[in-house]
C-alpha cells in the first residue's frame, strides 16, 4: 500500500489546477553614458543592435528565465544622432530599446528624473520607440493621466501590474495642462509647486490599480543621491503604498544601493520595499580599484544586484502571495583601469557569483600545471587573485544591504532552463 500511496501523489485529481507560479526578475538605473555608448559600439556588429546586445549578454539568462524582466529606464530614447547629452544630459538609440527586449526585459519604468533630458518631444518620441519595440511601459504619458497609467500584463492566469512615479523632475515642472505631456510626479514638499500629485493623490492611484490586478509593483524614483539610508519621507511613502494595495515598491535614482526591507500590513499581507537597485549599467566609478584595508565607497555605484520575486496562487479564485525573494549580486565590470591602448572600451554588469567560480576555475587551472610558471603565468595569476579578492569584497558590500528575510540566488536558480511563458 505504501508504494500506491507513493504513486497516488503523481497522480492529478479530476477538477483540481495544479498552484500557479509567476517570477518576476527587477534590475536598477540602466544609464547611457557617453562611454556606455562608445562600449556597444566597440562591440557592434551585424544583428546584435549595434552593440548593445553585448552590454546586457552578462544578464540576458536570468532575465529570459523569469516571466517578467522589469528595469528603470533613465533616459529617453530618440534617433536623434545630434541629441545634445553631456554628463547629466541623456539619449539613447532605439537599438538599445530593443536590446533590452532581446535581453529579457519586458516592462521599464519610465518615470524618473531624466525623462525631459530631451524636452517633452523626446519624451513623446520615446514612448513611439518603445511602443515599436515591444517594451512595456509606465511613468510618462502624452497626458497626465496617461503617465499615471498602469501597465497590466496576464501571466498563467495572473493579472501583473506596474506603477510609476518619480519624486523630482530635475528642476522642470509638468504643464499646466492636463492633456499635455506628463511624468507622473510626486514631488517631496519643497518642490511641491511642480505640479504632481500629493502623496494621498498618488495612494488613490495606487489603490485604484491594485484593485484591477492580483498583484501590483510600484517603481518609485526617490531618495538622496549616492547614499545608502533611504529618504525618511519615502520610507513612509512606501509603507503607504504597500498599504494601499501594492504587493512591493521598487526603489530606483540614489544610484548605490540601499536596504531591502520586509512588511507586514495591516491586514496581514506580506510585502517589501527595495529602496534602491543601484545602477544597472552606467560609467560611474571606472577608476575604482580594490584596496585591501580601505572601505571601498566609491565602488558602490557599480555595486548592482537583480531582484527575483515569486508570486503564488495556490489554486483559481484564492488571492496571490508573495512568495521567495532573493537576490542575484551584480557588479558592473569597467575596463577604464589599466586598460591597454588599443583594447576595446567594455562596459558590461556581471553576476558577481558567477565571475568567483569562473575566475576561481582559472585560478585552479593555473595552479595544477606542472611547468614552473614564466612571467606570463604569474602575471595572469596575479591579474585574477585581484578580480577574485575584488569580487568577493564587493559581494559582501552588497549583501550588507540584505535582511534575513531575503535569500541568495541558488545556482540552481541562475541556471534553471529557459521555461518562462512569453508575454505579449
Amino acid at each position: 500500500m505504501r508504494g500506491w500511496g507513493a504513486l497516488l501523489l503523481f497522480i492529478p485529481v479530476w477538477g483540481m489546477a495544479a498552484p500557479a507560479r509567476v517570477e518576476l526578475v527587477f534590475g536598477g538605473d540602466v544609464i547611457p553614458h557617453g562611454e556606455v555608448k562608445s562600449a556597444a559600439k566597440a562591440h557592434a556588429r551585424t544583428g546584435n543592435h549595434e552593440g548593445w546586445d553585448h552590454v546586457f549578454g552578462p544578464l540576458s539568462d536570468v532575465l529570459r528565465t523569469a516571466d517578467v524582466g522589469v528595469v528603470n529606464l533613465e533616459t529617453p530614447v530618440t534617433a536623434n544622432t545630434q541629441a545634445f547629452t553631456k554628463e547629466l544630459v541623456f539619449n539613447a538609440p532605439p537599438a538599445m530599446a530593443q536590446a533590452l527586449v532581446n535581453a529579457g526585459v519586458k516592462v521599464v519604468s519610465t518615470g524618473n528624473n531624466h525623462a525631459r533630458d530631451q524636452h517633452v518631444e523626446g519624451l513623446v518620441e520615446t514612448l513611439k520607440h518603445l511602443d515599436a519595440a515591444g517594451l512595456h511601459h509606465t511613468g510618462t504619458g502624452a497626458t497626465k493621466d496617461a503617465a499615471w497609467e498602469p501597465v497590466f500584463l496576464e501571466v498563467r492566469g495572473l493579472k501583473l501590474g506596474f506603477l510609476s512615479f518619480s519624486r523630482s523632475l530635475n528642476g522642470f515642472s509638468n504643464p499646466k495642462e492636463a492633456d499635455a505631456p506628463h511624468v507622473a510626479l510626486v514631488p517631496y514638499p519643497e518642490h511641491a509647486s511642480r505640479r504632481g500629485l500629493k502623496p494621498e493623490e498618488a495612494l488613490e492611484r495606487v489603490r485604484s490599480a491594485a484593485a484591477k490586478c492580483d498583484a501590483l509593483f510600484v517603481l518609485g524614483h526617490w531618495g538622496r543621491e549616492y547614499t545608502d539610508t533611504p529618504h525618511p519621507l519615502d520610507r513612509a511613502l512606501g509603507q503607504s503604498i504597500l498599504e494601499a494595495g501594492a504587493f512591493a515598491v521598487i526603489g530606483h535614482h540614489p544610484h548605490v544601493l540601499q536596504p531591502l526591507e520586509a512588511y507586514t500590513t495591516k491586514s496581514g499581507r506580506r510585502g517589501f520595499i527595495a529602496y534602491s537597485l543601484g545602477n544597472l549599467v552606467a560609467n560611474q566609478a571606472r577608476f575604482y580599484r580594490h584596496v585591501k584595508g580601505q572601505l571601498g565607497k566609491d565602488g558602490d555605484k557599480r555595486d548592482s544586484l537583480l531582484l527575483r520575486v515569486g508570486l503564488t496562487r495556490a489554486e483559481p479564485g484564492v488571492p496571490v502571495s508573495l512568495g521567495d525573494v532573493s537576490i542575484l549580486p551584480v557588479w558592473i565590470e569597467n575596463n577604464a583601469q589599466g586598460r591597454k591602448a588599443k583594447a576595446k572600451r567594455n562596459i558590461q554588469p556581471v553576476l558577481i557569483d558567477r565571475e568567483i567560480e569562473e575566475v576561481s576555475r582559472r585560478l585552479a587551472a593555473l595552479t595544477q600545471r606542472t611547468a614552473t610558471p614564466d612571467k606570463a603565468t604569474r602575471a595572469e595569476k596575479a591579474a585574477l587573485e585581484q578580480r577574485l579578492t575584488n569580487a568577493r569584497y564587493r559581494r559582501e558590500r552588497i549583501l550588507r544591504m540584505l535582511p534575513t528575510e531575503f535569500q541568495v540566488a541558488t545556482p540552481e536558480l541562475r541556471r534553471r532552463e529557459l521555461t518562462a511563458q512569453t508575454v505579449p
